[in-house]
């Protein structure tokens, strides 16, 4: 069919689609290619040396799949994920406290993609900011293979290669686990990973006075709704999280939004604050931390140029306990 293809200068898919519209019967490959004739003894030797089923079949001039098909048919015991390409990189169990743990959820359901083989939890990630693809690397490299390759469309793509420890990293869900909610320093520091990923540091403009917050826009409606619940027993106040753009919203980059977008903003004086000192320390993504100097600033001015407005005391404040049962 290849030949067949070259003849007409068309695609194999072309001809193969031909065949089943003219209904004709192809030879299949009875007869073009040589029966594997290796005995059970030495195809479990070799695949027990250990070779792969692909460095057999170059061994011995046959196709991967014909070895594979091989060695189902002898029944030997296949060795599953333990070999492929991943395994060459050491990976370690999660060892980290509920505040890191906690953190990396965050984090996941920000930024991340997630999933599993049988033996290995693979993180993906893709961004156009070297420090956040830094954080990444921080982030997992004491606990697997972290692979880095700047893509052509100019993005830097991510692939982490974890233990199955990380199972609490595949849940893709738009809500915050009870165990975080119910523990203050878990929620600040899920808040801290959701915010590095999702979040901003802005500072906006008016006539009178610049004001800095903190703003998070994400799809994720019922994750704003109850961060916004938990910041309030902190005693952080914002306004309710509203829709910023609407499913349909064509952006200047020409990406339609397939839904709701929401966001939470903070932006009164004494919620940042506090805000401020509670995940400032929690905060990993080099961008943001910087940008936390010029929120301090912004509020020492708006202090001083009150104008009426309420002063708050700049006093250190400190970090909730754990409150685990």
């Amino acid at each position: 069919m290849f030949q067949v293809a070259d003849f007409y200068g068309c695609s194999h898919g072309t001809i193969v689609d031909r065949f089943k519209r003219f209904s004709l019967k192809s030879r299949g490959h009875l007869g073009l290619r040589r029966p594997i004739k290796i005995s059970k003894e030495k195809l479990t030797s070799l695949y027990n040396h250990p070779l792969s089923a692909i460095q057999i079949a170059k061994k011995f001039g046959f196709s991967k799949s014909g070895i594979e098909k091989k060695i189902k048919q002898l029944k030997i015991k296949t060795r599953g994920n333990l070999h492929r390409k991943y395994s060459r990189y050491k990976k370690l169990p999660f060892t980290g406290s509920l505040k890191e743990k906690a953190y990396l959820i965050g984090f996941r359901l920000g930024d991340l993609n997630v999933y599993h083989t049988n033996q290995v939890i693979v993180v993906r990630g893709s961004t156009t900011k070297p420090n956040q693809a830094k954080l990444i690397t921080g982030l997992f490299k004491n606990y697997g293979g972290v692979t880095t390759t700047l893509a052509k469309r100019g993005t830097i793509e991510q692939c982490v290669y974890l233990d199955r420890s990380f199972d609490f990293l595949l849940p893709k869900q738009d809500s915050i686990e009870a165990w975080i909610k119910n523990c203050p320093l878990c929620f600040l520091s899920f808040f801290a990973g959701y915010f590095d990923a999702e979040g901003c540091v802005t500072i906006h403009r008016n006539s009178r006075l610049n004001f800095a917050g903190f703003e998070i826009q994400t799809y994720d409606k019922n994750i704003l709704y109850q961060s916004w619940e938990q910041l309030k027993k902190l005693n952080i106040y914002a306004p309710k999280p509203a829709v910023s753009q609407p499913a349909g919203y064509i952006g200047k980059n020409g990406v339609v939004n397939n839904q709701n977008s929401w966001r939470l903003s903070i932006f009164a004086k004494e919620s940042v604050w506090k805000l401020l000192n509670h995940f400032g320390c929690l905060l990993r993504h080099e961008d943001k931390r910087k940008k936390l100097i010029k929120v301090k600033n912004n509020l020492l001015k708006r202090n001083i140029l009150h104008r009426g407005i309420k002063v708050i005391k700049l006093n250190k404040i400190e970090l909730p306990q754990h409150n685990h049962q």
